[in-house]
């Protein structure tokens, strides 16, 4: 006998899902993600309120048209008599800003740069509703690995319960032999139950990010990662994180917003025209009056009652804090890809260990098995080595997982995630 018998019946159940559960690939259930986040929907309607914004700004340097009317009571008191007149106009009138100092082209330059935060920002979105997804993926396969485990171990201890009943009526165990496996038994049960509970929190999880009921996992959460060396990644991501190249549009937003508030107060010049047709008085009698003109404004503010300096002030405040975001971002990052560095280091060298160990408690539990078989070990060290192999195959797991959220992680940062789990 190569395996345990119980053992062999475990590794059958691991190697399937649960049933009950809606089981979905990785690569699915980030397709379902991005579809069913409300907040990729907010992020998309920040780009197009931004687009927008630049449609507006755009517009500004235009000519603007439209129709005007009006319709009054005129009374004109004269030293021999009195008039009551009820003038009416109406017309077509246009005006067009041609220059104001720089503040229509700062204003375009501003709504531009905070176009490509948005775009940036959706981005980001994105990039954090895959990691979510593949966190609470993994976790989820992870849950329901740990749940096998301890449902195998439960029928474990469940079978070496009738086993050592078998042997105590053949007065070859004592009660305390059985006593003892059925305290392994109740505490294997409370093992089971605890897994069956985080399991419960790590669908849940999966279902709300992906819109499906019950889900499940198909397969392993993996990712085929090569990193270069921690100097060139950390390149990478500062070049390439969607949050530090948003904080950086939002920056050059904020240089143009100064440079518009400087111009709203500058000299500005503007075309206008209108024709207009109405009954007014002429010489005490109300007469059809029209007119036709064209004409040539320049307007130069001397007096703002201290608007231009606040206008001027709050947008330099702006941009000083736009600098200072950006500058929290890049240190922000520089701490995360260090850490993270360190930490799939570490998790790799947690993974080789895990395995080894998981080698070495598996055949530990089939050598205690066997020399209890033929009399050389106890019940006892039979049931700790089973229980130290079933410790190790969960390590191992938690192991394989903690390492590929941390290389997806630090993947997310550059915004290769999701290109990542689509190749």
């Amino acid at each position: 006998m190569r395996r345990l018998a119980c053992l062999s019946a475990s590794l059958i159940a691991l190697a399937a899902p649960l049933a009950s559960a809606q089981p979905v690939s990785l690569r699915e259930a980030v397709r379902l993600a991005l579809a069913h986040d409300p907040s990729i929907d907010r992020a998309e309607a920040g780009v197009a309120r931004s687009k927008a914004g630049v449609d507006a700004a755009r517009a500004g340097r235009g000519p603007q048209a439209g129709l005007m009317a009006q319709v009054g009571v005129l009374e004109t008191d004269f030293t021999a008599d009195k008039i009551s007149q009820v003038p009416r106009q109406a017309g077509l009138q246009a005006e067009w800003t041609v220059f104001q100092s720089g503040a229509l082209g700062a204003a375009v330059d501003a709504a531009e740069a905070q176009r490509q935060a948005a775009a940036h920002q959706l981005l980001g979105t994105r990039e954090r509703t895959v990691l979510d997804t593949f966190e609470a993926y993994a976790l989820a396969w992870l849950a329901e690995r740990t749940a096998d485990v301890a449902r195998a171990r439960q029928e474990t201890f469940a079978i070496r319960l009738q086993e050592t009943q078998a042997r105590f009526d053949q007065g070859q165990v004592t009660r305390t032999d059985i006593a003892l496996t059925e305290a392994r038994l109740a505490s294997s049960e409370a093992e089971l139950e605890a897994a069956h509970a985080a399991l419960a929190g790590a669908k849940a999880r999966l279902s709300r990010l992906t819109g499906l009921e019950d889900a499940g996992t198909a397969e392993a959460a993996s990712m085929a990662v090569q990193f270069g060396t921690m100097g060139e990644t950390l390149v990478r991501v500062l070049d390439n994180n969607p949050d530090l190249a948003a904080a950086r549009s939002a920056e050059l937003s904020a240089g143009h917003r100064i440079k518009e508030a400087a111009g709203r107060f500058g000299p500005k010049v503007s075309l206008k025209a209108r024709a207009t047709t109405g009954e007014d008085v002429f010489f005490f009698f109300e007469d059809p009056i029209s007119d036709v003109g064209a004409f040539v404004t320049v307007e130069v503010p001397l007096v703002t009652s201290g608007l231009r300096n606040a206008s001027k002030r709050e947008a330099l405040a702006a941009r000083n804090a736009a600098l200072a975001d950006v500058r929290l971002a890049e240190l922000e990052l520089q701490e995360a890809v260090t850490g993270l560095w360190g930490d799939i280091e570490a998790r790799r060298l947690s993974l080789a260990a895990a395995q080894r160990a998981e080698t070495a408690a598996e055949l530990a539990a089939e050598g205690a098995q066997k020399e209890h078989e033929a009399g050389i070990r106890t019940l006892v060290d039979a049931l700790d080595a089973e229980n130290a192999y079933r410790d190790a195959q969960i390590a191992r797991y938690r192991a394989a997982v903690l390492l590929q959220v941390a290389e997806a992680r630090l993947l997310s940062l550059s915004s290769d995630l999701e290109r990542q789990l689509q190749d």
